[in-house]
């Protein structure tokens, strides 16, 4: 099922017991070892050179594996179709020195009947991870605890108090992606959302390049590219240490431009990556952290 192993998310639904909460913080994306780590790609000279490859993650199923479900997630094309979802911001502060952002969900086009399942599916996990059964949807589209019947979840420590909105709370790092999903207990409405809180991106003249981080240390992120004009050439260009790759693409009709990339450098152990990403009207330009 385009390698997003639906058949564990099906089997964890039945079989997972799963905690009523109100307040849900997801297991932390990078925050733990990974499952697998990818070996540091070897590039070639210090010249600059086109990049001849035109999959840099030949070789590496589960990084495609990876990059492939987190495409479609951002875009939303694995949800039922006609339905989706919305994370609202509703708190942002620093709490003994870590980010800490907070979000409600609001839910278009799926039916209200049903209870959902939230599951919580950090790109280095190879499954799904337990989170919060139970859930209603509301008329206005907020994800709730009900507590109205057996089967809807309600407030741990006030069971009487009914239709508590859940909040989702995160304490990303940077670039870091929540990739999520809502799904009915009779399997028929499946609502796939991501969030980035602490984005790694930059902005010209209407254009933004950002980085998202799939994996521990940047060891592999998701170069992405929107605002451009829709299926306009453009430049890619990266650069390490003195290493610099040049790579010339095309945007898709909506102007949006997505790319993998495994930074790490032969003979070093971290680093800091340039790229830019060149248009007709803009070039935005960012650099980001990797390894140590």
């Amino acid at each position: 099922m385009d390698g997003l192993r639906w058949t564990s998310i099906v089997g964890w639904l039945y079989f997972a017991g799963l905690t009523c909460a109100t307040a849900f913080q997801p297991v932390r994306a990078q925050s733990a070892a990974p499952h697998w780590q990818s070996q540091p790609t070897a590039t070639v000279s210090p010249a600059t050179q086109p990049n001849s490859n035109p999959d840099p993650l030949a070789g590496n199923a589960a990084a495609q594996r990876t990059v492939t479900a987190t495409k479609r997630w951002l875009a939303g094309t694995m949800s039922t179709p006609g339905m989706s979802a919305q994370l609202r911001e509703i708190s942002r502060a620093n709490i003994k020195g870590k980010l800490e952002v907070q979000y409600h969900i609001f839910v278009t086009g799926a039916p209200k009947d049903p209870t959902y399942t939230l599951v919580d599916w950090p790109p280095n996990y190879p499954d799904p991870a337990p989170s919060i059964a139970g859930l209603s949807i509301l008329e206005d589209g907020l994800v709730v605890c009900a507590g109205r019947a057996t089967d809807q979840c309600s407030h741990p420590d006030k069971p009487e108090r009914k239709d508590v909105p859940v909040k989702l709370v995160f304490y990303p790092l940077d670039g870091e992606i929540y990739r999520l999903a809502l799904v009915s207990q009779d399997q028929k409405a499946k609502i796939f959302f991501a969030v980035v809180p602490a984005p790694i991106q930059a902005t010209d003249n209407g254009c933004t390049l950002e980085v998202v981080s799939l994996r521990l240390k940047n060891e592999l992120v998701l170069i992405r590219g929107r605002g451009f004009q829709p299926n306009e050439s453009v430049g890619f260009e990266s650069t390490s240490y003195a290493q610099t790759h040049t790579l010339t693409d095309q945007m898709d009709a909506n102007g949006e431009y997505q790319v993998p990339m495994q930074p790490f450098v032969a003979g070093k152990s971290g680093g800091t990556t340039a790229i830019k990403l060149s248009g007709a009207k803009c070039a935005p330009v960012l650099k980001f952290q990797w390894g140590n």
